[in-house]
């Protein structure tokens, strides 16, 4: 349903304007005509029954904001296409929050900037060809640099030439905790020209953001992957930094992936100006190097750092769970550094103290009573479910025969109390969704580490990317070995990217060395990270996904199913897969193309519940985009049937992150 949309005509091309009206009206049409109260504007009404009346509604463009531009609307368009969405599904995510009164605009601002940093000569002959090649029809480039080779520079100088030339820039960033400090370089090197768009905005904050972006009064935005909808007037320059990032995928409403829509907006009709894209990351995903490969997209590669500082030396020493969360040699390295004034980051991707709570007699875990995973014990004495939130106070004692439970599992937590028992003499900080739910938190742990005021710093994938902190010069990775074996096909790139980027805080100032505690040396994750060779990752990897039909290498789908009663909705799962099977589906294509088709499933995701709500799932492969969607194309009545007639709902992801 989309709410406070009226159709005007300042402009030659009509413009989405805001006014405060009820919130049940949907934009299926409109119609423009004068009065002396102003605009008359004729919205169909949709009501809860599905039936449609127009109805007239009355406002003055002068206490209006727009909202929306043409161009918004055409993107819309291309969004619902590309994910076999309704217009009205896409528009919403264009639209600022809803505000009783408009926000003030500030003055279009022009300050002088301050001056810019020194390229090296790689650097210079990247921006150079970023500005004057171009990369194919669609204009995208990527740029793969080592940890601390300078990408944040590169992005500089580019921001600088659009703005230059009078055009807008749209910088992605993934999760704003994990991004404090580009986000600080982008806003300090160019301060009157950027605003930002995020949800730890408040929504006055970010309403004032759409306006000064759509209207043309700022030049930057600045935000994570909601911002790719930001309407503007003379886009020509998206970044998306981090491109590798799972956050940049959306899986609450449309599934929309954040650089297939940037994608898109290179393809609006009508425009003047293409805007160019670049995908910056030390780790990019395998499909990113494919677009490379196939000449979709430019490749520009960094291969050293812009410090001249060399990588770090990788250490695997011998690792049982005997050896404890910090092992012997780990042990020693962290005493050595920190001896030497240096600083420490431990990663342990694992949030809580003890992530099972078991009864031995019993045979009992705590669970969520809400979804199928187990609650997680944290210090504060309270059992935790990291899927939705669930929680309640934690007895020792069994509620099943009253035995004393006991703690398994190892969560960060549990790191705090080592430090605390053999490292007392040196200050720490942990940074994980627990504690950086404080809005500013991260960004003052950051700080103080950078002003020297903290030894050692343990976290979550939070302290992986997006900061370079001088005095760190040993990274200890604490377990990594869960995430080499989850189930998933991108599992191995996922651990590889995890590890390459937290292995890159090390060092970038002066020498640095990294510790991998792990009981898989052999595995090509741990060899690549260790040898630091890209290259022969990403070859093996490519290997296993060509043989296996997996992207980049055919085009996957995901169709997830969910209902309130497990059995009925196992019996509905059971008659789609037949109503899906490509053999059944035949008489629905024109050729033979189902029969290139692969429906695997129904299958029990990894976690079947969450929130009282039972999920199935099923994958589809093909051997290229232009099958899967013909395949889905057709299928869509079937699935919309079902949507009506069975009490279930249908989710379809035509570009999965994870399929478990």
């Amino acid at each position: 349903m989309i709410c406070r949309l009226f159709v005007g005509a300042e402009t030659e091309h009509p413009q989405i304007l805001f006014a405060d009206i009820e919130p049940e009206i949907a934009l299926l049409t409109g119609h423009r005509l004068e009065s002396d109260q102003g605009v008359v504007v004729v919205l169909d009404r949709a009501a809860d029954d599905h039936s449609v009346t127009p109805g007239h509604f009355h406002f003055k463009p002068k206490t209006a904001v727009q909202v929306l531009n043409s161009d918004a609307l055409r993107l819309a368009g291309l969004v619902a296409e590309q994910y076999f969405v309704s217009a009205a599904d896409a528009l919403p995510l264009m639209l600022p929050p809803y505000l009783k009164r408009q926000p003030k605009l500030p003055e279009r601002l022009t300050a002088a900037l301050p001056e810019k940093p020194e390229l090296s000569a790689a650097q210079a002959a990247i921006v150079e060809a970023i500005q004057n090649k171009s990369a194919g029809e669609t204009g995208e480039h990527i740029l793969w640099g080592v940890t601390g080779s300078g990408k944040t520079r590169i992005y500089e100088y580019l921001i600088e030439a659009a703005l230059e030339r009078g055009e807008q820039v749209l910088l992605l960033l993934p999760e704003i905790a994990l991004s404090g400090q580009l986000m600080e370089i982008m806003t300090r090197r160019f301060p009157e020209h950027t605003v930002l768009y995020h949800s730890g905005l408040s929504d006055g904050e970010r309403a004032k953001s759409h306006a000064a972006f759509i209207s043309g009064r700022a030049s930057i935005a600045i935000g994570t992957r909601s911002a790719v909808f930001l309407p503007a007037v003379n886009l020509g320059l998206i970044i998306i930094d981090e491109e590798h990032d799972a956050s940049y995928k959306d899986m609450r409403q449309i599934r929309f992936d954040t650089r297939t829509v940037a994608r898109l907006r290179q393809q609006l009709p009508e425009r003047p100006l293409t805007p160019k894209l670049l995908l910056g990351s030390a780790t990019p995903t395998l499909d990113t190097l494919m677009r490379a490969r196939t000449g979709e997209a430019l490749l520009h590669r960094l291969r050293h750092r812009a410090t001249g500082q060399s990588l770090p030396n990788v250490f695997v020493p011998p690792y049982t769970v005997q050896s404890g969360l910090i092992g012997p040699f780990l042990h020693d390295k962290m005493h050595e550094h920190l001896s030497e004034k240096n600083q420490v980051l431990l990663l342990m991707n694992r949030r809580g103290h003890s992530t099972h709570v078991h009864c031995a007699t019993c045979e009992s875990f705590a669970e969520c009573p809400r979804c199928s995973v187990a609650l997680t014990y944290h210090k504060d004495n309270v059992l935790r479910c990291h899927q939705c939130g669930f929680q309640q106070d934690y007895s020792r004692a069994c509620p099943v025969d009253g035995t004393p439970r006991q703690l398994t599992g190892r969560g960060i937590q549990r790191v705090e109390e080592i430090l605390d028992g053999q490292f007392s003499s040196y200050s720490y900080a942990r940074l994980d969704r627990d504690t950086a739910r404080k809005r500013g938190f991260a960004d003052d742990v950051m700080q103080t580490m950078r002003d020297g005021g903290i030894d050692i710093l343990i976290g979550t994938q939070m302290i992986a990317k997006g900061f370079d902190i001088e005095g760190v010069t040993l990274v200890g990775v604490l377990a990594i070995d869960q995430m080499l074996t989850a189930a998933d096909f991108r599992a191995s790139e996922n651990a590889w990217q995890l590890l390459s980027q937290v292995v890159g805080r090390s060092g970038r100032h002066k020498p640095g060395e990294v510790v991998i505690q792990t009981m898989a040396p052999e595995h090509p994750v741990i060899r690549a990270a260790q040898a630091h060779d890209a290259d022969a990752f990403y070859q093996h990897e490519a290997d296993i996904r060509r043989k296996t039909k997996y992207p980049p290498f055919a085009s996957l789908a995901r169709i997830l199913m969910t209902a309130d009663d497990e059995n009925y909705l196992h019996r509905v799962a059971e008659k789609l897969a037949g109503d899906l099977a490509p053999a059944n589906t035949a008489q629905l294509f024109a050729s033979d193309a189902a029969a290139t088709i692969e429906l695997l499933g129904p299958a029990l995701p990894s976690v079947n519940k969450i929130e009282n709500v039972y999920r199935v799932q099923f994958l589809i492969k093909a051997p290229h985009e232009a099958a899967l969607r013909t395949y889905a194309t057709r299928i869509l009545p079937v699935l919309h049937h079902y949507r009506r007639n069975f009490k279930t709902q249908l989710f379809l992801d035509l570009e999965p992150r994870e399929i478990n």
